[in-house]
């Protein structure tokens, strides 16, 4: 357990390297603006989602956390989920700011957090249950990592689009 939880601890410290990287740990300024096509909302399972890049070269996908809305940063560079703290809460999803841990290293010092379960995530028409995930104190996006998005479909890039093509 305790190597499983080492690793886990890893790739949220690759993730926030790369979220810090490209903004999206919080520095006092508010998170990115989500762009996103059409296709990226929510619609029928087996459909193909497409995003568009958002004018920094990410790709952000609209998703439902336990029946409410919620933006996901997509990152194929992080092994999990990751939560905002202001996100958590609002989703309903408890976290006791006195039992954050060091989870995180980034070039800004160590990030707490803390490991919870999302009871159902839906992403275009895909309902998730019991999805591992963190929340990540100074976080100022939601990040999709890839144990989700391994089981959504395969990507495939076509310029400025992303498609996930559902399995």
């Amino acid at each position: 357990m305790n190597r499983l939880l080492g690793l886990s601890f890893g790739s949220i410290v690759v993730m926030a390297i790369v979220a810090l990287m490209f903004g999206g740990m919080s520095n006092g300024t508010a998170a990115p603006e989500v762009h996103r096509s059409a296709a990226s909302s929510a619609k029928s399972g087996g459909d193909d989602i497409e995003l568009v890049r958002d004018p920094s070269g990410r790709f952000h996908l609209a998703a439902e956390v336990n029946g409410e809305d919620a933006s996901f940063l997509l990152d194929t560079g992080a092994d999990t989920v990751a939560l905002t703290m202001a996100d958590a809460d609002r989703l309903g999803i408890p976290v006791d700011p006195n039992n954050l841990q060091p989870v995180v290293e980034t070039a800004s010092g160590v990030g707490n957090g803390a490991a919870v379960k999302i009871e159902r995530l839906t992403i275009g028409g895909q309902d998730f249950r019991d999805v591992d995930a963190m929340v990540i104190e100074g976080l100022g996006v939601n990040l999709l990592g890839r144990s989700v998005i391994s089981k959504l479909g395969t990507l495939e890039m076509q310029g400025n689009r992303m498609v996930l093509k559902q399995n």
